[in-house]
Formats: structure tokens, C-alpha cells, sequence
């Protein structure tokens, strides 16, 4: 057995662990024999499992004959699964290249390459051969075709002759045959994939003729299917049954042959053994219901069967029915076989006791009459059945001659036997029975005839110091006068500690490494770690290393579990032990300080201690555990449940910010509990993305280009002494309504301290990929979502600013339709209505620093660029698409490259907000009502009166606009007159007015306008006209915004700047705020 590293997934990596332990030969690793290279790509062995029944003279045989064509692999197809998925979903189909098989030096093994995609979760590779799946595998679509769909439409249909071996001048029929294998991922640099068995898809079927003074002439197949599946039968999520059902997995409709012309002849003109010629897809048994006329079907009429022409001596030709049962008879009550595929079935006719039928027609009517021509039929599974001994009329195979095992096997240990002799086999352990017996507890076991049997041996555990001693056993099989012994080897090796894993799978070099306090929060507590512990040893004696003191690692109640302690010592038995170890945090008064040791770094350490099962002391081991300031972790993005998971969003390309201060590369990188999925999954393949496994700090491309800080000394190649902020490009999967599921980043990571000391330990940080919107409702339904995130570049800070991506219009507009499922870019009445309520939006993209103050989802607003809508001024010249700058709110146009926000439909049949109210004395908007509505925290508080400052710059939950405006007055004669109205009528403040703007309550007219264009604003609402003094103040002037007529573009835009207070031009509109 092999010893292979696995990523376990935590819920089942007990049970593996413990499996993995128990399983023979899992306590040292073996190499497998790596293929020869045969093209690019990974490479691949396959091997074709067989075994000749040999002749009486040569007593046994393995392998396969030079001229055997039925093994030959000629073409190979490969479809690749998302096995994370369940059911797994199809990903791939490529050819493979380069196959290489020696036949003629006995030897069925095929190498071959292949180019796959890489992968980053656990993935089912299938192999198909000779299947020329052109028609088939070029109609599945990536990641909507689930496995088990594809199993069923791998269907192969042939009517004619299988000629398999060659022999015929007809040439031959490659047989279609099926593998598959699982693995953690697919690498460009992967081990080579070997093991994989090739089941083929016929059952073959030889003829022998043992019987005196009788010829076989010739023999026809019939009642024959022309239509099988490839693969082997599978459950409803594409998962092979196992062990395969006696039953064979079928088609529908089999496309069976019954008619007598449709019978396929073959020439034996004599020869015996006649082999290798006769091939059939799988049929079922038939149902005898017991009797001459009581079978009420045509179950028994139309079973596959051969008619045999010969003829005794020199008598004339007739034909004899042979059909597929257990006691090679046929009449009135028998027991039928089915057909399966890689199955031999070996006619052996033994007498003909009389002449057969004259014609035909009249012997494949007789299945319910005994024949005169008396056969044995042998039946056995070519995959299990390795080796066989035979006497001319018995055989008896087995699947395993030789056995080595380990001191430490200690359980049943399986090997499959064969045998057509109608008393079955016996087993007896002839040599080595001091220490080798039966999982019976007997002397000997048996087992019967015709049957897929196994022999199971106990086999106790080994106890002798010296490692490289063996002891042997031999077990001897009988069938009647048939014999196979079976050599049983086991031997010692070195005991002790096999691996120390973490909960994630990880093979730990150095131990458990801990933060020395809660990223979060130094008063929180820091997360527990698991351990499992897999030993080979009958007992382990566990004990905490010395006495409590500063420096070391200190516990809360129940930080250990289970509990162990330093004055003593506790047992354990089991295979494999988990150790949960959970450290206090350091914390002011618990003795530290700055100045003492304990306060930067703490360690502790468990002492195993290891004793076979007579209590001898074996040896001992030690598991270090160290405590250090620890930075590792993703800035910006919240968190979920604990500092190791954070909520990402899918659709767009994005920087996770990660901020470390240890060395660190990306071991592994998985997809996990994808819900409706799109076919991209949670990851998109990017030549530039960084979520990939083998990335590193070490690697230029980060230490060189993607460090954030202001004081970056080149060095984040080796980070040690300080910490270092690097951006890691993740191209997510498209975003889908309902689409969900997890990325885990698995993280090697090495502390390099100080002192030149290095300590590797493993992180693993999972991103929670979610499909969600941004809404600047907190309840009720807003006009539009925004797609959550900014936009930015790799190089975040340039020129001494915080910039982020800018785009043509048309790179804008493909990237918005990328994220997928309706995103676009927003109209003019959306742009404007999100700087209205901007504060809801995400606000500022700054913050305190722009290397550490950022807020992923703001806008931009120092500015540095303006962002794109896609509305279009059509008229004027030059014809332009609307933009916004969002510091301050001034509209643009006629630039190449701009900031873009992405949003799409709220389909929604719900009130959205805002809404408008139309009454003879104005119109009220209404941004928020008792039902909900618009985030506060852009709207002026309850009893808030606004005034000329950029902080009061907001909007009313509810303000009624006047239904005309005035003109001819400054700002200060407007704002008095709005005021001399009483009742709190005062002037627009910007952002009210841009909100008044969106919503259509101008002349503002645009192409693709958006919600703006379709709004009703009621018959006695006059809609502005030219530009209207706003409250708001900017720099000692005021603003102006309206509609208003461009004459360098030739048109009326949207228009908006500021101005002195003085002037008498702009008009100016009332509104009131509305208090229920």
C-alpha cells in the first residue's frame, strides 16, 4: 500500500487518520516506479488487469499474452471533475498524448500524457480508453454537467463483430474501458498519476472442448445487446458503486439483438481452446420462475446465449442452445448468469450425449428442454482474480500470492478467492500457524463455488526489538485436487510517532505556533488549535515539559484537552490522539511585561514517551509550542465568527491586503461548499492572480511590487523584525443571486526571529464568498444595488496619492457585464442619486493613511478622477457620456479614462425608496417613512435644521419642493425669502438638489437617463429650469446646480459649480422638511 499526503477536510480527518494508521504498510512510505515521460503535461500510467486461465502443462500463468489486442489502449479521453462539488461537476475534457504499451513483452501497463487545467480542490480525473468521446464529451458544459449526467451519456454502441485480438483479417475493435482516480488538485509540476485500473466495458467469452469424438464447428452469439454504458455502475452523485452491484448497470434500451439473422457467427472450424474472439456488452440474468411453460417471459427465451454447431465423430452437424448458468445445464429449473463487464466467462463443453437440433431456429427455441451436449461454464471478475491454477477441468484464483506486512498489522487482511470447483476451497495455514490464523478463529475457512469470496487473515501484532526482522507464514488453498500456497511476510520496522497533523491536514515540522495575543483584541481570547497525533506504538505517555515560569506557555481552565500536567503523566492507546491546546493571551497583570521574559515569546512543550504492548519503553518524542507576536491577516475585510474567516464578495478582481510578519507561502488552495455555482466557481483563472498555490513573500512580484508602506525597505523577501503588507490579486468567480461557498488558503509560514531562529508553522484563512449588493436602504427596497467594491490597481499609492483603477468607458462597461448576472454601469440618474446619498453608499474611499486607512467599499473623492455613467449626451459636439467627480460633486465630460462603480436592477415589485408624493401644493420626496427607507446616515436627524456647512450638506428623511421657481435674487435675498415663509421652508442643500435632479424633476435630459426619465412628477410641478441656488457653501462661495445650456459643447447639460453669493442670476426653489 501506498503512503500518500493528504488535505484532509476536518470533518472526516479522524476517521482517515485513524484508518490510515490500522491499514497495512501506512508506517513507512514506499515509491512508486515513476512512469517514463511520454509528451507534456501530467503524466499518467494505467494498467489493464488480467490473467490468462493457463494450460494443464504449465500449471500457472499471469499476465498477458503477446497477441492479446484486447488490452491494447489506443486512444485515451480524459474528463476532469470539481470532486468538492457534490455531485461533482464537469470541468475539462482533453486527449491524451503520447500512449506507450508493450504487449508483446507481456506487459498491458499504458503511459500517456495529458495538459490539464490546474485545479484548486479536490478533483476526479476519469480515464477513458478507446472510447472516442468526440460526439459525447464536446456537449458538456463546464460546471453545469454533473458527473453522473456525464457517466450517462457516455453510452458505446456497436452491432457487429468485436474481433478484439487481431487475429481475424478483419483487423480488430479496440474494447472501450474506464478509470478513474481522485486527487487533491491539478499542478503544472504534479507527481506523476499511476494505479489507475482499467475495467473494460465487454464481457469475453471463450470456448473449450474437452468432450470425446465431438468437433465444434462453429458457434453463434445470440439474443445479444448492441448498446452498453462506459463506466461501471455509479450512484446518483457520479460516485462508482463499491462493491459493484450483481446486478449490471444497464441503458434503457439496450438495442438487443433476437432475431436469427441477427446471430453473429464464429468460425471455431475445431480449434480448442478457441479464445479471445467472442466480446458482448453486459446482459442480466435471466429469471427462471421454475418450470417448462411457468416462466410467463421471455426472460428465458431471450437471455444472451451461444448455439454451438458440431457434430459427433463423423455424424452430420446439428446445433445445440448453450446459455449462461451455474450448473452448465439448461431445462427446467436452473440458475442464470449475468453477463458482466471485464468478466471471463470459459464454455467448456464436456460431452455431447446426443445429436442436437437440425436447424438453427429449433435450438434457440429450446431453453427450456435439456440438451444433450453437457458444458461448465467458469465465470470470474479479471480485476480481482490475479493469479490462477488449473487442472484442465477446475480453477482456482486468487488476487494477492504474496503478502508484506509491517508489526504493527494487527487487523483482518482481505485477499479475494476464485474458484468453479463444486466444492469450493479450503484454507489451512501449513507453515508459520504459531502467529498466523483466520479472522474465524478457526483452523481452517472455506468458501463456495462460483462466488466473489475472500479469505481473511489475522495477523497479531509483531513484538521483537531488532527492526528488520522477519517471520513468515504460508497458507495453502485447496480446490479438490487443486492447490495455491500464498507467502505471508511480516517484518519489523522502526516504531514510534508517526506524524504530528493539524485540524486542516497539515503535517506539522516544528510543533504548534500561537499568537502571543488576539489579532481582534488584546483582551480576547485566542483561538485553540488542534493536533492529532498519529503513533504506531501499543501506549504513549504524554506529559507537559518542566515547572511554571514566566517565559512559559500559561492555560485557562480547560485550555488543554484532554487535561495533561507537569508532575505526571497520561496514558494513551488509541491510534491516533487529538490534543486541543488553547494558551491564555498575554495580558497586562499576569506578571509579564515588556521588560520580563514572557512578554514578546512563551513556549511550552509536550513529552511523549512510547512503549509497546508488554509496557517496554520504546523511546521518546517531543512536540515544541511556541507563542510570539503574530501578525497574519487580511486588512479591511470584516470578519465572520472568528479572526480566521472573512466575508469576500465574488464577481470582481479585488487586493487582499495581507499583513504579516513572517514569511509565508501559499501551500493550498481550496473551493468549498459552492452553492449555485455558474460554471466559473469561487476563483477565476488570471495570469495575474495571486491566490494560487507556491505564491510567496520571496517572490519579486510581491516584495517588489506589491508591498504597501510608506517606509518599505525592499526587504519583504525575508520578513523579520517588522511586518509587512502585501496585495494579493483575487480574480473571484462571477457573481450569482444565491451563488456562495469558501476559499481556503492553507499558508506555510515561518517566523524568523530576531535571535535567527526559524519556526514553520501552518495558517489557514478562509475567505467566505458571498453574492451580495450594497443598498443605501436599511429596510424597503432602494432603485438600483451597487456592487459593493471599489475598483483598484496592484500599486495602490502613486504619485503620493491613493488612487484606484481607471478604465476607458468600454473597459468599464465589459468590466461591470464580468462580474456577472446584470451588472452594468450606472445611468446619469443613479450616478447622481448615489453622491446624493454617497454616505450610505460606502462614503469615502480614504481614510486616516492611504497605505492603512482604506476603505474597500467608498468612492474616491480627493479628486483625482471622475466616474463613468452610461448616459450619453447625443446632442452638441463633441458627443459625450455623462460623469461625476465625487469630492465635491462637479459633473464632467469628454474624458478617456475615468473611476467606475458597477450596479444593476432591483427587479423588486416592493415600494422602493425614494419615492415621490404628488400634491397640488408641491411634491414631497420621501426618502424615509415609517416602513423604512433610506440609511440615516445620510439623512438629517429628527429636529436637525440644516445650514450652509459641508457637515449639514444631507437630506431630508421627507421634503416637499415648491412647484415653481423665482428668479433675480441673491443668495442671501433667496435664503431669506424661502425662511420669511415659516413653517421651516428654506433652500435646497446640494445634495437635495442633485437627489431632485436624479429623480427626473428637471429639464436635464440625457440618453440612457435612467429611473430620472420615467418619474411622475404630477401636473402642477414645474420641472427646473437652469441653474438654482443651492444652501450648501463651498470655499465662502455657494452652489449653483441645474439644468443648464453648455455653449463650448452646443447643449444642455447637467450643470454644477460654485459662486459668489452676490450674484442675481441663478433662480432658487423652496423646500420644507415634512414631519409626520
Amino acid at each position: 500500500m501506498q503512503y500518500k499526503t493528504l488535505i484532509f477536510r476536518k470533518n472526516f480527518l479522524w476517521l482517515t487518520l485513524l484508518a490510515s494508521v490500522l491499514l497495512t504498510g501506512c508506517v513507512q512510505e514506499e515509491f512508486e516506479a515513476i512512469p517514463p515521460q511520454t509528451g507534456n503535461g501530467v503524466r499518467f500510467t494505467l494498467t489493464v488487469p488480467d490473467v490468462e486461465i493457463p494450460s494443464v502443462s504449465s500449471r500457472t500463468m499471469t499476465g498477458t499474452g503477446a497477441a492479446k489486442k484486447e488490452d491494447e489502449i489506443k486512444t485515451v479521453d480524459i474528463l476532469v471533475f470539481d470532486a468538492s462539488k457534490t455531485p461533482a461537476v464537469f470541468l475539462e475534457w482533453v486527449g491524451g498524448t503520447g500512449i506507450t504499451q508493450d504487449l508483446a513483452n507481456d506487459n498491458s501497463t499504458a503511459n500517456f500524457s495529458a495538459v490539464l487545467s490546474p485545479t484548486t480542490a479536490s478533483t476526479c480525473i476519469v480515464v477513458v480508453a478507446n472510447g472516442e468521446l468526440d460526439n459525447i464529451a464536446s456537449k458538456f458544459k463546464k460546471g453545469e454537467t454533473t458527473k453522473a449526467q456525464a457517466m450517462e451519456a457516455m453510452l458505446h454502441t456497436r452491432t457487429s463483430k468485436w474481433t478484439a485480438d487481431g487475429s481475424t483479417s478483419g483487423g480488430y475493435t479496440p474494447i472501450p474501458m474506464y478509470g478513474e482516480t481522485e486527487v487533491a488538485k491539478i499542478t503544472p509540476s504534479m507527481n506523476p498519476i499511476t494505479g489507475i485500473n482499467m475495467k473494460r466495458m465487454l464481457a469475453r467469452i471463450d470456448i473449450r472442448n474437452s468432450a470425446l469424438n465431438f468437433t465444434v464447428e462453429e458457434v453463434y452469439l445470440a439474443n445479444y445487446n448492441t448498446t452498453g454504458y462506459i463506466a461501471p455502475a455509479w450512484d446518483a452523485d457520479g460516485k462508482l458503486k463499491d462493491p459493484a452491484p450483481d446486478d449490471p448497470n444497464l441503458p434503457a434500451d439496450g438495442g438487443k439483438k433476437t432475431e436469427e439473422g441477427d446471430a453473429i457467427l464464429y468460425s471455431v472450424s475445431g480449434n480448442t481452446p478457441y479464445n479471445g474472439e467472442i466480446y458482448t456488452f453486459e446482459a442480466p440474468a435471466a429469471v427462471d420462475a421454475g418450470g417448462v411453460g411457468q416462466d410467463g417471459a421471455s426472460s428465458r427465451k431471450e437471455a444472451v446465449c451461444l448455439i454451438v454447431k458440431g457434430k459427433i465423430g463423423n455424424g452430420k452437424s446439428t446445433f445445440y442452445r448453450v446459455d449462461f448458468t451455474k450448473t452448465g445445464k439448461i431445462g427446467e429449473e436452473v440458475e442464470y448468469l449475468s453477463l458482466k463487464r471485464n468478466y471471463k466467462y470459459i464454455i467448456t463443453v464436456t460431452e455431447a450425449s446426443g445429436i442436437g437440433y437440425e436447424s438453427f431456429r429449433e435450438a434457440l427455441a429450446s431453453y427450456t428442454v435439456m440438451s444433450n451436449l453437457k458444458f461448465r461454464v467458469i465465470h470470474y471478475d479479471r480485476e480481482k482474480v490475479k493469479d490462477v491454477v488449473y487442472n484442465g477441468q477446475y480453477m482456482l484464483g486468487v488476487g494477492e500470492s504474496e503478502i508484506s506486512v509491517t508489526q504493527h498489522q494487527n487487523n483482518g487482511y482481505a485477499i479475494n478467492v476464485f474458484t468453479d470447483h463444486p466444492g469450493g476451497w479450503k484454507a489451512t495455514v501449513t507453515e508459520g500457524n504459531d502467529w498466523l490464523g483466520f479472522s474465524a478463529g478457526t483452523a481452517t475457512v472455506s468458501g463456495v463455488a462460483n462466488e466473489d469470496t475472500q479469505l481473511l487473515l489475522r495477523i497479531p501484532y509483531y513484538h521483537n526489538g531488532i527492526i528488520g526482522t522477519t517471520r513468515t507464514a504460508t497458507v495453502t488453498l485447496t480446490a479438490g485436487r487443486l492447490t495455491y500456497d500464498i507467502k505471508v511476510t511480516q517484518g519489523v520496522i522502526d516504531p514510534g510517532i508517526i506524524k504530528f497533523v493539524d485540524a486542516y491536514g497539515n503535517e506539522l515540522e516544528n510543533g504548534l505556533f500561537f499568537p502571543i495575543r488576539n489579532p481582534d483584541g488584546d483582551e480576547l481570547p485566542i483561538e485553540p488549535q488542534t493536533v492529532y497525533v498519529m503513533f504506531s506504538v501499543d501506549k504513549i505517555d504524554v506529559q507537559l515539559f518542566g515547572t511554571e515560569e514566566l517565559s512559559r506557555i500559561k492555560y485557562p481552565v480547560d485550555g488543554l484537552i484532554p487535561q495533561l500536567y507537569r508532575d505526571s503523566r497520561k496514558s494513551f492507546t488509541e491510534r491516533v490522539q487529538a490534543f486541543t491546546v488553547h494558551p491564555n493571551p498575554r495580558l497586562t497583570g499576569d506578571g509579564t511585561s515588556a521588560d520580563t521574559p514572557g512578554w514578546w515569546w512563551r513556549w511550552d512543550m509536550f513529552n511523549f514517551y512510547l512503549y509497546d504492548k508488554d509496557g517496554s519503553y520504546l523511546g521518546s518524542t517531543t512536540l515544541p509550542i511556541n507563542q510570539g507576536e503574530l501578525q497574519f491577516s487580511f486588512r479591511y475585510y470584516p470578519t465572520i465568527n472568528n479572526s480566521r474567516t472573512y466575508k469576500v464578495h465574488l464577481g470582481a478582481e479585488q487586493y487582499l491586503q495581507l499583513f504579516v510578519n513572517n514569511n509565508w507561502t501559499i501551500e493550498s488552495v481550496e473551493e468549498l461548499d459552492v452553492i449555485g455555482d455558474d460554471g466559473t466557481g469561487l476563483i477565476r483563472t488570471d495570469t495575474d492572480n495571486d491566490i494560487i498555490a507556491g505564491r510567496m513573500n520571496a517572490d519579486s512580484k510581491m516584495y517588489q511590487e506589491s508591498v504597501v508602506d510608506n517606509d518599505n525597505d525592499g526587504k519583504g523577501n525575508d520578513v523579520v523584525n517588522r511586518g509587512y503588507d502585501f496585495r494579493l490579486k483575487l480574480h473571484a468567480g462571477k457573481w450569482k443571486e444565491g451563488k456562495s461557498g469558501t476559499i481556503r488558503i492553507t499558508f506555510r509560514n515561518v517566523m524568523h526571529t530576531v535571535a535567527d531562529a526559524y519556526f514553520p508553522f501552518y495558517r489557514t484563512l478562509d475567505l467566505q464568498m458571498v453574492s451580495e449588493t450594497k443598498s443605501y436602504t436599511t429596510a424597503g427596497a432602494p432603485l438600483f444595488y451597487l456592487y459593493p467594491l471599489r475598483f483598484d490597481n496592484r500599486l495602490l499609492v502613486a504619485d503620493n496619492q491613493s488612487k484606484g483603477r481607471r478604465a476607458s468607458l468600454a473597459d468599464a462597461e465589459t468590466i461591470c457585464g464580468n462580474i456577472g448576472d446584470g451588472w452594468r454601469l450606472p445611468t446619469a440618474s443613479e450616478l447622481l442619486l448615489s453622491f446624493a446619498y454617497v454616505s450610505a453608499l460606502g462614503g469615502n474611499a480614504l481614510g486616516s493613511s492611504e497605505a492603512y486607512g482604506q476603505n474597500i467599499y467608498g468612492w474616491y473623492q480627493n479628486w483625482t478622477g471622475n466616474y463613468w455613467a452610461s448616459s450619453y449626451y447625443s446632442e452638441g459636439s463633441p458627443e459625450a457620456y455623462f460623469e461625476l467627480e465625487f469630492g465635491g460633486g462637479y459633473p464632467q465630460s469628454g474624458s478617456t479614462t475615468n473611476y467606475f462603480r458597477c450596479v444593476r436592477d432591483n427587479n423588486s415589485g416592493a415600494t422602493k425608496y425614494p419615492y415621490l408624493s404628488v400634491a397640488s401644493s408641491g411634491v414631497t420626496i420621501v426618502s424615509r417613512d415609517a416602513n423604512g427607507g433610506v440609511d440615516p446616515a445620510a439623512l438629517f436627524a429628527s429636529g436637525e435644521v440644516p445650514d450652509n456647512s459641508s457637515a449639514m450638506n444631507k437630506i431630508a428623511p421627507k421634503f416637499q419642493i415648491e412647484n415653481t421657481s423665482s428668479s433675480g435674487k441673491t443668495w442671501e435675498e433667496a435664503k431669506a425669502i424661502c425662511e420669511g415663509k415659516g413653517d421651516g421652508w428654506r433652500l435646497p442643500t446640494q445634495r437635495e438638489l442633485y437627489l431632485v435632479h436624479s429623480l427626473g424633476g428637471s429639464q436635464f435630459s440625457i440618453d440612457d437617463q435612467g429611473f430620472g426619465s420615467s418619474m411622475n412628477w404630477g401636473g402642477d410641478f414645474q420641472k427646473l429650469a437652469a441653474v438654482h441656488w443651492a444652501l450648501t457653501e463651498r470655499d465662502g462661495k455657494y452652489w449653483v446646480i441645474g439644468h443648464n445650456r453648455s455653449t463650448d459643447h452646443n447643449r444642455y447639460e447637467f450643470s454644477a459649480w460654485t459662486t459668489v453669493g452676490t450674484v442675481t442670476w441663478p433662480n432658487y426653489r423652496c423646500v420644507r422638511t415634512v414631519t409626520d
